[in-house]
């Protein structure tokens, strides 16, 4: 019996246009470009694609001459941007073999294209100097630099619709900085990684929610920043100490004390230290109520980073997560029964349920440990890390964990 055969239809011709648009989404744009070759229908359906992401290490992947790689990349996003039509939402090029001129060029076409994402990576090589047609972007949101030399011009008045910036390894003087975060009033997100020419950070934000720093300053500062919940600092640099004199304000109380909406604070390397500096009163005259998650970097051994946690403690009464890293630098001084004179002051951690320590099993650092476990009512989870290679050592800590006192019947302790 024969059977009779009818010509497959061209299930790839016939893809909805929904289905089309999502398979660009996630290809990269040199197989989206091949996707030509499929049938008449795919052949200009790349040339409408929103988001156009050009990596050298990709496109240039079968050389490593320097000057072909430039060329092929040159080449391959000049015929891109001929080609495309429609708006694009999102630019990306991530580049170490490119010359400043081109990449003007095609700022200067964005600029008047309506690019709303905007991702420059020039994380090796020669930093580029950002052309003066990128300070005219007026529909950006989100921004990412990386390698680059801002100096706007005299006109610049911020980006009004900014929602996110990062600027990593960016070359720009301390005013500009300044102005450019203050000048884009709806920014919510701001990431600022090892910054050059700028060491003294001034935030100024009425809609920043979350602030992520990591690189070195002599000085930082925040105004008008009231809805700015989530700080992550990490300062990589050793602070010098400067006397201070009588009545001095401490950078504790001058840093964080104007930002009562912090809901998770991150304290990292070098900045507890730095907040330490100054003279530091018995108590914060701010209450951070909504403050619910601290992680930081101490040295339990120094007093004034141990009276800088205390001040803290003792101002977030709804207190939930706490992760600690204990280092034993060089310390200034350290009070023998130090955490047992606390259990004066009324700094009950009410709220306090999950602990996390990273410990080397010091006098200190167990003196703290007794002083969380005997003031925290509701804790569950005390996880400790203790950092040692002596089983005799980690037998002794242990034993000491688990003699002391706990407010709370949950509490657990985990010991690693």
């Amino acid at each position: 019996m024969e059977r009779s055969f009818r010509p497959s239809s061209d299930i790839i011709s016939n893809l909805p246009d929904e289905v089309m648009e999502t398979i660009f989404l996630y290809l990269p744009i040199r197989d989206a470009v091949r996707t030509t070759l499929l049938s008449n229908k795919w052949r200009y359906k790349w040339t409408t694609i929103p988001n156009l992401v050009f990596h050298e290490n990709n496109i240039c992947c079968f050389t490593n001459d320097r000057k072909l790689r430039s060329y092929k990349l040159l080449n391959f996003v000049d015929q891109i941007l001929l080609q495309h039509k429609g708006s694009i939402h999102k630019f990306e090029l991530s580049a170490h073999s490119l010359q400043g001129y081109v990449i003007h060029s095609w700022l200067l076409f964005l600029s008047i294209n309506g690019v709303k994402e905007l991702v420059l990576n020039f994380s090796t090589g020669k930093p580029y100097v950002v052309h003066s047609s990128f300070f005219s972007f007026e529909s950006i949101y989100y921004l990412n630099l990386c390698g680059c030399v801002l100096k706007p011009p005299p006109m610049f008045k911020g980006f009004s619709y900014l929602r996110r910036l990062s600027l990593e390894r960016v070359t720009l003087a301390n005013e500009v900085l300044e102005s450019m975060i203050s000048s884009c009033t709806n920014l919510e997100i701001l990431k600022l990684v090892d910054l050059d020419g700028c060491n003294c950070i001034r935030i100024c934000g009425p809609n920043l929610k979350r602030f992520y720093f990591n690189g070195e300053f002599a000085d930082m500062s925040f105004r008008d920043s009231p809805n700015l919940s989530f700080i992550s600092i990490f300062l990589n640099d050793d602070v010098v100490d400067i006397p201070v004199g009588q009545g001095e304000i401490s950078n504790l109380v001058r840093v964080l004390g104007c930002l009562t909406g912090l809901e998770k604070l991150a304290i990292c390397h070098y900045f507890m230290k730095f907040l330490a500096m100054g003279n530091l009163s018995k108590r914060l005259a701010v209450t951070y109520y909504g403050l619910k998650s601290i992680s930081l970097q101490i040295n339990l051994k120094d007093l004034n980073h141990t009276l800088v946690m205390l001040r803290l403690f003792q101002s977030t009464p709804n207190l939930q997560e706490l992760e600690m890293v204990a280092n034993q630098v060089a310390a200034t001084e350290y009070v023998d029964d130090f955490w047992k004179a606390q259990r004066r002051l009324n700094c009950s951690m009410n709220h306090l349920r999950m602990v996390k320590i990273s410990l080397l099993g010091a006098l200190p650092e167990l003196g703290f440990i007794e002083f969380l476990l005997a003031n925290s009512p509701v804790l569950e989870i005390l996880s400790v890390n203790h950092i040692s290679g002596k089983k005799v050592e980690e037998s002794r800590v242990l034993k000491e964990l688990m003699r002391f006192r706990r407010a709370s019947t949950k509490a657990e302790i985990e010991y690693k």
